[in-house]
Order: C-alpha cells, then sequence, then structure tokens
C-alpha cells in the first residue's frame, strides 16, 4: 500500500485504496492514508467508493456506513482534499458482473460530492436504451452533487471499462461534462 499503482492515478486524479467488504476499521485507515497521499503528491482529487452498507440494502450497517462519510469528508476538509464519493456496486470476482444487483440510489446521502461512474450504472440494465435513460435518470437527480465522472462502457453484464462507443453518446458526454471534472476510464 506505500506505492501507487498507475493504475490508481488517472488525469492527476487519484482513485483511493478500496476494500471490497463490509466496513471495518480498515476502511477508516485506507481512506486516511488514500487521503494523506493525495496531499502529499498534489493530486487534483480523490474518488473512494460509498460504502456498501449505503449502497445495497443487504447490508444492514447505514449508521457505520454513514460514519465513514463523516470521517472522510472531515479529513478532506482538513487536509484540502477533494474527495468524490463513487457509485460502484458490489461486483463477483472473476467475471465481474453484479453480486446484489445496482445499487439503491435512495441509500445515497444527497449532501456529499459525488463521482458518477457512468459504466457502473449502467450494469444490470436489459437494453442500450434503459443504459442511457438510467445515465441520464441519475445525472438529472443528483447533477448538483456530481462533481466527477468516470466516463466508461460494458456490454451490461460485465465491468469491462471500454471507451464510451455506443450507450455514452458525444451528447451525452457533452451534456455531463459541463463545469465537471472527469476521466475516460480505462
Amino acid at each position: 500500500m506505500i506505492f501507487i499503482n498507475k493504475n490508481q492515478v488517472d488525469g492527476g486524479h487519484l482513485h483511493a485504496w478500496c476494500l471490497y467488504e463490509p466496513i471495518s476499521w480498515k476502511h477508516f485507515a485506507y481512506l486516511f492514508w488514500s487521503m494523506l497521499i493525495c496531499r502529499l503528491f498534489c493530486y487534483k482529487s480523490l474518488t473512494t467508493h460509498l460504502p456498501l452498507e449505503l449502497q445495497h440494502s443487504i447490508y444492514p450497517n447505514v449508521k457505520t456506513g454513514t460514519k465513514l462519510i463523516k470521517f472522510g469528508q472531515i479529513i478532506a476538509a482538513l487536509f484540502l482534499v477533494k474527495l468524490y464519493w463513487e457509485n460502484a456496486p458490489l461486483l463477483n470476482y472473476g467475471p465481474l458482473n453484479l453480486k446484489h444487483g445496482q445499487i439503491d440510489w435512495n441509500l445515497i446521502p444527497r449532501n456529499i460530492p459525488l463521482c458518477f461512474d457512468m459504466g457502473h450504472e449502467i450494469l444490470g440494465a436489459e437494453s442500450i436504451e434503459e443504459a442511457k435513460k438510467r445515465i441520464m435518470a441519475v445525472f438529472n437527480e443528483r447533477q448538483l452533487q456530481i462533481k466527477h465522472l468516470h466516463i466508461h462502457e460494458n456490454d451490461l453484464i460485465h465491468d469491462l471499462h471500454n471507451k464510451p462507443d455506443k450507450i455514452i453518446t458525444e451528447e451525452i458526454i457533452r451534456q455531463t461534462t459541463k463545469n465537471r471534472t472527469y476521466i475516460f476510464e480505462k
């Protein structure tokens, strides 16, 4: 964890070290460490995954998820780091498909800065049209919170991180990137 993986930095934006499990003390330590690295190396921002407890209702400990968010916001303010919380539904290892279905946006706090990962949002969609509608529905509902974007596509089943083509059109990119930072995530 001491070294930064080249895949963690894209366009000067750092992606935090994340754990794909219910919250423990390690989540707080990883977030603190990621924030420290972001500050020391003067990265433009830090993106971390929203706690599973605030994405999937199957994880009952919403209070602990909220504590991690509050901790992150306080440390970000102290370190003067732009911290963004990313929608990252839990995936099955190997096939990288949805483990518990898509996230429940009703569980996500409305007062935190978000990184909207378009590729994650379209996972599980029945069609390209549904995928486009999902992107725009979340964007329209949360656009004031969305500060940073991860733009990539997939086959609606697997988190492939392909370049935008059939689903994420130039029009969607134009509409969503205005006044926000973004990366074309590989």
